[in-house]
C-alpha cells in the first residue's frame, strides 16, 4: 500500500493520484508496454509508504511546464535500512542501463537535480537494488516560472566594529539576496532602543548599507527588548545576561508598536521582510526555555503589533512568523491566540523555521524534503495549506546532532556542493528563502575563510536568486 498527502492547492491532484496503481516490472520490460503502469507525480506532492522486494522496480512520471527550473527527484526513508536507487530519463522510461542521470549507492536519502529541465515528461525509476525496502517516500518538485526565491546569509561581525572581542570581518566577496540581522549584537532592539525612547540608527544604517552594496535586502528580526522596556525587568536572560528581562516581552504594547513603526519607517528601503520573535519555544513537554518567557498569548499579542506596525508603513514588506528552531514546536505557534482570541497566524504572511542539519544529500543529514513536508503538514492541519514557508536559519550542528559529523568531514568543495544542492532543492520545494548560518562562523564551513564555499554561495545566488 501507499499513502499520498498533498500540500496546499494540490488536493484535487491527490484525489487523482490516490486511485493510481503501481506495478512491479523487470529490467527488460519494453517502455511502450509499461506506460500504463507508470504512476503520475504532481509537483511537490509526496508519495508515502512505498515498499518493494529485492530487485523490484517502480516507475513514475511528471509533466514539466515550459519555463520551470530546478527539477528535483527525491527519495527518503526506509524502515529496513536498504536504500533505493533512482534513475531519470526525459521522454522515455529509464532502465538501470539506459538513463539520463541516476543516484545510486549506500545513502538512504537520494536526490537527482536537473537545473534547467526541458518542457515535457520526465520519468523516474525506483529500483530496490539493495534489498527489500519499505516506508520510502518519493517526491518530484520544480520551481514554476514565476517562483520567488532568495538566498541569504547571517553575518555576525560585519560593518559594526565587531561583536564582543572580535574585530569586524571583511565584506563578503560574493553577492547574496538577503541578510538576516539577528546575531549582529549591536543591532539588537535591546541595544538600539534607548531609554528616552529614541532609536540609534547609526550602526543600523552602516550595516544595512554595507549589505546593500552586495545586492542584499534585510530580514529584520524583532526578538528582544531593552531592560527598561521589558515586562519583567529583573528576569535573568540566559542567552544575553547583559539584557535582564529581554526575554519577557514589552511592558507596553502601544509603546512597542510605536518603536516598530519608527524602526520600519526609517529602514523600509532596505527591508525585504521582518520576522517575529526568534526561536520562542522548545517542544511540548520540555522544560527548556528558549528565547522567550512569554506565554503563547503574550507572544501572539506582540506578533500582532509587529504585523500592524509594519503594514502601516508598507504593505509589501513581508512579515514572517516567530521562527521555530524545533519542528515539533510549530503547532504551538499555529495554535496561539491573541488576548482578543485572534489566531496569531493572522499576523504573519510566511511561516519561518530553522531546519539545522537537513540537506539534499544523505551523507550530510536527513532529507531536507522530508522536513519541508512535515512543516507543510502542520500548516495543512491548521487550515493554512497555502501559506508560504521560509528557512531563515540553516547550518550544521556538530555531533551528536545527526548529520553534523558527516557534514564536517566533507572537504570545503563538498560542503559547498551540499549548500548549493540544498538551496536548489529548497527552491524546487517552494521554500521562499534559505538563510545560511552564517558567513563568519563555522556552521556552514566559514565561507569568510574558504573560497570554495564562497564560490558555491555565489553560484547559488546567480542560479537561484530572484529579484
Amino acid at each position: 500500500m501507499q499513502r499520498i498527502k498533498a500540500w496546499g492547492r494540490l488536493a484535487i491532484a491527490t484525489a487523482v493520484l490516490s486511485t493510481a496503481t503501481i506495478f512491479l516490472f523487470g529490467e527488460n520490460s519494453a517502455t511502450a508496454s509499461s506506460q500504463k503502469h507508470i504512476t503520475p507525480l504532481v509537483n511537490r506532492v509526496v508519495l508515502e509508504n512505498i515498499s518493494g522486494s529485492d530487485d523490484s522496480q517502480r516507475a513514475y512520471q511528471i509533466k514539466v511546464p515550459a519555463g520551470a527550473s530546478n527539477l528535483v527527484f527525491t527519495a527518503f526513508g526506509s524502515d529496513h535500512g536498504n536504500p533505493v536507487n533512482l534513475y531519470v530519463r526525459f521522454d522515455a522510461l529509464p532502465t538501470v542501463k539506459s538513463f539520463d542521470t541516476r543516484d545510486i549507492g549506500a545513502t538512504i536519502a537520494k536526490s537527482i537535480a536537473i537545473r534547467d529541465p526541458r518542457a515535457g515528461t520526465y520519468y523516474l525509476l525506483v529500483h530496490g537494488a539493495n534489498g527489500r525496502y519499505a516506508d520510502v517516500s518519493v517526491v518530484a518538485s520544480y520551481a514554476p516560472p514565476d517562483a520567488i526565491f532568495k538566498t541569504g546569509i547571517h553575518a555576525h561581525r560585519l560593518y559594526n566594529g565587531g561583536d564582543g572581542s572580535r574585530p569586524a570581518d571583511p565584506l563578503p566577496t560574493f553577492q547574496y539576496g538577503v541578510i538576516r540581522d539577528w546575531d549582529i549584537t549591536h543591532l539588537q532592539d535591546a541595544v538600539v532602543w534607548k531609554s528616552d525612547e529614541s532609536i540609534d540608527f547609526t550602526t543600523i544604517d552602516q550595516v544595512y548599507a554595507g549589505h546593500a552594496r552586495n545586492g542584499a535586502k534585510v530580514i529584520k528580526v524583532f526578538g528582544s527588548v531593552p531592560t527598561w522596556a521589558s515586562k519583567r525587568s529583573e528576569e535573568p536572560n540566559r542567552q544575553y545576561p547583559n539584557w535582564p528581562g529581554g526575554k519577557s516581552g514589552p511592558r507596553d504594547l502601544d509603546e512597542y508598536e510605536d518603536y516598530i513603526f519608527r524602526f520600519v519607517s526609517h529602514t523600509k528601503d532596505a527591508l525585504w521582510a521582518v520576522e517575529g520573535w526568534n526561536e520562542p519555544y522548545a517542544c511540548p513537554g520540555s522544560t527548556r526555555t528558549e528565547f522567550t518567557t512569554m506565554t503563547p498569548t503574550e507572544l501572539a499579542d506582540v506578533q500582532k503589533r509587529v504585523y500592524r506596525a509594519t503594514k502601516r508603513v508598507d504593505s509589501h514588506i513581508l512579515v514572517f512568523s516567530p521562527a521555530q528552531a524545533y519542528v515539533c514546536g510549530i503547532p504551538t505557534i499555529l495554535a496561539a491566540r491573541t488576548s482578543q482570541g485572534e489566531p496569531m497566524s493572522k499576523f504573519f504572511d510566511v511561516l519561518a523555521w530553522h531546519p539545522y542539519n537537513r540537506s539534499a544529500k544523505g551523507n550530510a543529514g536527513p532529507a531536507y524534503a522530508s522536513e519541508v513536508y512535515t512543516v507543510r503538514q502542520h500548516l495543512a492541519n491548521a487550515g493554512l495549506s497555502k501559506m508560504q514557508i521560509a528557512d531563515t536559519e540553516h547550518g550544521w550542528l556538530t555531533a551528536p546532532k545527526e548529520g553534523g559529523r558527516e557534514f564536517y568531514a566533507l572537504s570545503d568543495n563538498g560542503k559547498g556542493q551540499v549548500l548549493y544542492d540544498t538551496a536548489r532543492l529548497a527552491k524546487s520545494l517552494g521554500v521562499l528563502t534559505v538563510v545560511w548560518y552564517g558567513y563568519d562562523n563555522d556552521m556552514i564551513g566559514n565561507p569568510a575563510n574558504s573560497p570554495e564555499i564562497a564560490d558555491q554561495l555565489e553560484r547559488a545566488y546567480k542560479d537561484l536568486n530572484t529579484p
